[in-house]
C-alpha cells in the first residue's frame, strides 16, 4: 500500500493506494501524477464523505 497527501486549493486530501491489489491502475496513476497532468484540473463531482471525481483535462 501506497499513502499520498493531495495538496488543493480547498486543503489536503490523503489517499490510500493498494498496489498490491491493483498494480497496473496505481502504477500508472503515479506515472500521471509524477508528470504532473493533475495539475490545476478541478474536481467535477463532490460528495461529503463518500467520493470525488476528478481528473478531466476538459473540466471547468
Amino acid at each position: 500500500m501506497t499513502d499520498l497527501v493531495m495538496k488543493t486549493s480547498a486543503g489536503d486530501i490523503s489517499l490510500k493506494l493498494y498496489t498490491d491489489k491493483c498494480p497496473e491502475t496505481t502504477t500508472n496513476f503515479l506515472k500521471l501524477v509524477d508528470s504532473g497532468y493533475y495539475d490545476g484540473l478541478h474536481f467535477h463531482r463532490v460528495i461529503e464523505d463518500f467520493m470525488l471525481q476528478g481528473g478531466c483535462p476538459h473540466s471547468s
